[in-house]
């Protein structure tokens, strides 16, 4: 028993005097912790809130009836919270009216903000389809091929496809078209009824 008193006097001792020697150290490394955390806890707690006052812009906007309002919601939510997937989603949105009004110039300037400010890949991929699927209806060929190509997002791969099937059938290069189709068609086949569809245009270059 006397042992164990023994060393759990010069355990203390130790403790101690570890604390004596490295005190300014010990106050400083506390602080810088203490700064880091509730700056680490401020941060986050900013992008939650910044992430629910964008989703409820975003959600004002598909519930919204005149166009204006659209505009003035999605503009709001581009300058505020650009960084943000609502924001490129809300471009996307704004972007089919513009293109299903046929105000091709300013759906072209929607559907472009979103791919270069989309902060996915798979929303980007839909604002270059989108892009290119716009371009393509104007005879833009070359833009919209190049929209096409600027799709990565592998869950676009059939759309992706199936859009330079179409632009290289447009162009005459058949070959070309029959090689984009196939791989559309492997991609929904089994899954998706666009299959059939992209089969109708494979079947259709093989019989020229």
């Amino acid at each position: 028993m006397a042992l164990d008193l023994n060393e759990d006097k010069d355990l203390n001792e130790k403790v101690s005097d570890f604390f004596s020697k490295n005190k300014k150290n010990i106050i400083l490394y506390s602080i810088i912790f203490l700064v880091f955390y509730f700056a680490s806890t401020f941060y986050i707690s900013q992008g939650e809130k910044k992430y629910f006052l964008a989703s409820d812009l975003y959600q004002k906007i598909q519930l919204a009836k005149e166009i204006t309002d659209v505009e003035g919601l999605a503009n709001e939510l581009k300058e505020k919270y650009a960084n943000t997937a609502y924001a490129s989603r809300a471009s996307i949105y704004l972007g089919n009216i513009y293109f299903k009004n046929k105000d091709f110039s300013k759906a072209k300037e929607s559907y472009k903000w979103a791919a270069d400010n989309a902060p996915e890949t798979s929303i980007g991929s839909l604002a270059n389809y989108q892009l290119g699927v716009m371009l393509f209806s104007q005879k833009e060929f070359d833009n919209a091929m190049h929209a096409a190509n600027s799709i990565k997002d592998n869950g676009f791969i059939g759309l992706k496809n199936n859009l330079l099937g179409d632009l290289f059938s447009s162009l005459g290069k058949l070959e070309d078209a029959r090689k984009s189709y196939q791989t559309a068609y492997e991609f929904y086949k089994d899954k998706n009824d666009l299959a059939k569809v992209v089969k109708i245009k494979i079947d259709s270059i093989s019989q020229n």
